[in-house]
C-alpha cells in the first residue's frame, strides 16, 4: 500500500493551526486558573488583615464588622454548618470554606498564644467571588477572541507556507521539465542549496551518460571491422563448407550474434530520432531459423502465431537484436515443451515452458548481456517490456510499442 503523501504547504498549515489551537487552549487554562488563584489570594489577604488587626486590638466577639466580616471567639461560638467544616484544632492560617446553602467564605484562624479560645474571622465572599460568573458571562467573548486568534494564525500560516512552498514548487517544475535546475529566484536558502545539489548531480549524470555513449560508439566502431572480416570469411567458407558442419554452424551463429550485439550497442550510442519500421513476423521467422538449429534442446516446438504481417516503429537491425536475444534465451532455457511467439498489431510476446525467469540454477544464473541490451533498447525507442514467471514453470516476455514512432 502506498503511503499517504501531503504537500509542504498542507503540513505547515496543519502544524501551525494545531500549534495555535494548543497555545490558545493552554493560555485559556492558565488564565482561568490564574484568575481563581488571584481571587483567592486577594480575599485571603483581606480577611487575614482584619484578623490580625482584631488580634492586635482584642476586638469583641460576635460583632459584625465592615466588609461583611464576622468574628467568632471559640469553636463553640461558630454556626453549626461552619463548625462542621472547621476542625477544632487548626493552626494559624486562612481557609476557604464552601458551605452548601450558605455561600462561600474565607476564614482566618488565629489561635490564642496564651492558650485561650481561638479567634475566627469569617468573611462572606459569596457576592465578591465573581470569577465563575465572569467566565460564564464572557464565554462568548472568549470564544470569539479565540476564533479571531485562530483566523489570524491561519492567515499567517498561509503566508508562511506559500513563501516556503513556492520555491519548492518552482524547483519541482524545473526538474519535471527536464531542464537543469536553477537557483535563481528561489528565495529560501535550503531550497537554493537543494537546487544547486540537483544541478551538480544532473551535470554528473549527463557526463556519465555522454561517457557511456562515447564508449558504446567507439567500441561498436572498433568491433565492426574485425566482425566484418569474420563475417566475410564465413561467407567464403559457405561456398565450400568444411567437413565439420556442426562446428562451422556454431561459428556462423556466433559471428551473427556478435554482429547483432554490436549493432544494438551502436544504436544505444545514437541520440537522433528514427522513423524506420520493420516487419516483425518476417524478422521473428528469420531469428528462429538462425538460432533454432543449434539451440533447440530435445523436442521443443517453436510456434509463431500471427494473422498477418505486423509493421512496428523500429529499425530492422534493432528488431533483430531485441527479438533475436529473446528467442535465443527462450531456446537456451527450454529443454522440452514449446515456445509460442505471438504477434499482433499491439504487441509481440514469447512464452516458453522452460525453467522460468528467476528459477535458473546457480551455475546458469542470469541471461547475459542480451537481456540487458533488450531492456535498454526498449527504453531507447519508448517500448515497454514486461517479464513474467509462469506457473508451474516457464517465462513470458511481452513487448509493446507506441502508436507513433519516437521523435
Amino acid at each position: 500500500m502506498r503511503a499517504k503523501t501531503r504537500s509542504v504547504r498542507g503540513l505547515l498549515l496543519g502544524a501551525m493551526a494545531m500549534s495555535a489551537a494548543l497555545a490558545l487552549l493552554l493560555m485559556g487554562a492558565f488564565f482561568t486558573l490564574f484568575s481563581y488563584d488571584l481571587e483567592d489570594v486577594i480575599l485571603g489577604r483581606v480577611v487575614a488583615t482584619e484578623a490580625n488587626r482584631q488580634a492586635a486590638e482584642q476586638g469583641p466577639s460576635g460583632q459584625s464588622i465592615p466588609l461583611g466580616m464576622t468574628t467568632y471567639v471559640g469553636h463553640e461560638s461558630l454556626p453549626p454548618w461552619l463548625a462542621e467544616a472547621l476542625p477544632v484544632e487548626l493552626p494559624r492560617r486562612e481557609r476557604e470554606v464552601r458551605a452548601p446553602g450558605h455561600g462561600l467564605f474565607h476564614v482566618a484562624v488565629r489561635p490564642d498564644p496564651s492558650g485561650g479560645p481561638t479567634r475566627y474571622v469569617v468573611f462572606d465572599t459569596t457576592e465578591l467571588a465573581s470569577t465563575t460568573r465572569h467566565l460564564r458571562t464572557t464565554a462568548g467573548l472568549l470564544l470569539a477572541s479565540a476564533l479571531l486568534a485562530l483566523l489570524g494564525a491561519a492567515v499567517l500560516s498561509h503566508v508562511v507556507a506559500r513563501r516556503l512552498s513556492r520555491p519548492l514548487e518552482a524547483l519541482v517544475a524545473q526538474v519535471q521539465s527536464d531542464t537543469p535546475p536553477r537557483a535563481e529566484g528561489l528565495g529560501v536558502s535550503e531550497v537554493r542549496a537543494l537546487a544547486d545539489a540537483l544541478c551538480a548531480r544532473d551535470a554528473r549524470i549527463r557526463e556519465l551518460l555522454e561517457r557511456e555513449r562515447a564508449f558504446n560508439r567507439d567500441a561498436s566502431h572498433e568491433l565492426r571491422t574485425p566482425l566484418s572480416v569474420a563475417r566475410g570469411a564465413v561467407e567464403i567458407l559457405e561456398l565450400d563448407p568444411p567437413k565439420d558442419a556442426e562446428t562451422f554452424g556454431r561459428l556462423r551463429q556466433a559471428v551473427h550474434h556478435m554482429v547483432l550485439l554490436t549493432e544494438g550497442i551502436l544504436w544505444l550510442a545514437r541520440t537522433g530520432p528514427s522513423e524506420e519500421s520493420c516487419k516483425l513476423v518476417s524478422i521473428s521467422r528469420e531469428m528462429v531459423a538462425v538460432y533454432g538449429d543449434h539451440l533447440t534442446q530435445g523436442s521443443v516446438a517453436v510456434i509463431i502465431e500471427a494473422e498477418a504481417e505486423v509493421l512496428a516503429p523500429l529499425p530492422g537491425s534493432v528488431a533483430r537484436v531485441m527479438l533475436g536475444n529473446l528467442i535465443k534465451n527462450a531456446l537456451a532455457y527450454t529443454s522440452e515443451g514449446r515456445i509460442d511467439i505471438r504477434i499482433t498489431p499491439e504487441d509481440w510476446s514469447i512464452c516458453d515452458t522452460g525453467v522460468g525467469f528467476g528459477r535458473v540454477e546457480p551455475e546458469r544464473t542470469g541471461f547475459g548481456i542480451g537481456l540487458s541490451l533488450v531492456e535498454r533498447l526498449a527504453r531507447r525507442f519508448a517500448w515497454e517490456m514486461s517479464i513474467t514467471a509462469l506457473e508451474p514453470h516457464g517465462t513470458k516476455v511481452r513487448l509493446t510499442w507506441p502508436s507513433q514512432p519516437v521523435t
